[in-house]
């Protein structure tokens, strides 16, 4: 062999040896960690659809949404869109669209006209930022007062009562912290323009301190208290002191909710108390009892009115429920009209309710 075929021989080894060892280096390096999913959002919605029938044969007063009578309604129809917060993910969001009467109802108390038409159809719309264990929340949001919400299917009845309609607000513009101070009790405050009101009407903001206390399964208490100037002009404080208690040990869940609100020389109070039994999962009989003291007017009735409510919660299937109501409202001064115009101590209703709800991620 000659010297130079020897060369060639010993280069072409060298250069083989080294490509394996390249490969084998290669096939032994650790998989690329893939990208982490971006975080999925939670999208949830529903239809409600209702019919009502007063029995003084007219559009049925002292009512929040349920306000049309011998007429089949679209009261709701809403699509959320949410991103909570978490170690891993701390900003998030949640937007509430709203469409239906309901939408227009709750956009009724907003002080400028336009306003009415720009933010009816946003429930809800705010970002939210977890800060260690501090969650802030800053836009538009629902009141954390009250034992009922806007949703009806949420709710133990399908009508609302006399003090979520009257007694409270529906909702707030501004920024919320919500502290969880350990696995049983959370604390928040509020900054807030108002009551039902996106833009400011008189300079002022209001403040709330609410918490949440679950000392078990069973029990859970939220308490809130509300203050503020809230009318245009005027000096005195608006301030409202909301609590609700329930008790759920199994099939028979109790609840109560009691309000009570002044502004200067004004002051307007109310209890309401909830029974359900859940006699099987598809199936449920709710009895609802308020009383409510007006007689300054804060809630536009002037008078004491009583409401007495009995629903029939029926699960038909999927995210489909029926609801069957019957309800007598009565008050000690005539304020209930009828058709011919004259006025009544009572009214009474019977309420059909559809609800179909439905949720998933993106």
């Amino acid at each position: 062999m000659t010297p130079s075929s020897k060369s060639r021989r010993l280069a072409v080894s060298a250069l083989s040896a080294l490509v394996l060892c390249a490969g084998t280096a290669r096939a032994q390096d650790p998989a690329p960690t893939p990208s982490p999913e971006p975080p999925k959002i939670d999208v949830t919605g529903f239809v409600d659809v209702y019919y009502g029938y007063n029995f003084n044969q007219i559009d049925p007063i002292a009512r929040t949404f349920d306000v049309q009578h011998n007429t089949f309604s679209l009261s709701l129809a809403e699509i959320a869109f949410a991103k909570g917060v978490s170690a891993d993910s701390r900003v998030g969001f949640r937007a509430d669209l709203d469409f239906g009467k309901t939408a227009d109802l709750v956009a009724a108390y907003e002080p400028e006209s336009d306003g009415k038409e720009i933010y009816k159809h946003i429930q809800q719309a705010y970002l939210s930022l977890l800060t260690g264990k501090v969650q802030w929340d800053a836009g538009k949001f629902v009141t954390p007062i009250g034992a009922e919400v806007i949703e009806s299917g949420d709710n133990w009845n399908y009508t609302r009562s006399i003090l979520f309609g009257y007694a409270i607000p529906f909702y707030h513009v501004g920024v919320r912290a919500t502290v969880p101070v350990n696995d049983k009790l959370s604390v928040a405050g509020y900054l807030v323009n108002g009551w039902n009101n996106s833009s400011e009407v008189n300079g002022a903001k209001t403040g709330a301190l609410g918490l949440t206390w679950k000392p078990n399964a069973k029990w859970t208490w939220i308490a809130n208290d509300m203050f503020g100037k809230e009318t245009a002009g005027s000096n005195d404080t608006r301030n409202l002191f909301d609590t609700t208690l329930t008790y759920a040990p199994g099939k028979l869940s109790l609840m109560a909710n009691f309000d009570y609100g002044t502004e200067g020389d004004v002051s307007w109070w109310g209890i309401a108390g909830y029974a359900k039994y859940q006699a099987k999962p598809s199936w449920a009989l709710v009895g609802r009892y308020e009383y409510n003291d007006d007689t300054d007017g804060f809630m536009t009735f002037g008078t004491k009115v009583q409401s007495f409510t009995v629903t029939s919660d029926h699960l038909v299937a999927g995210g489909l429920k029926l609801r069957l109501e019957y309800r007598t409202d009565f008050a000690d001064e005539a304020i209930f009209p009828k058709d011919d115009g004259s006025d009544e101590k009572s009214q009474t209703t019977l309420t059909v309710g559809l609800v179909y709800g439905f949720g998933g991620k993106i």
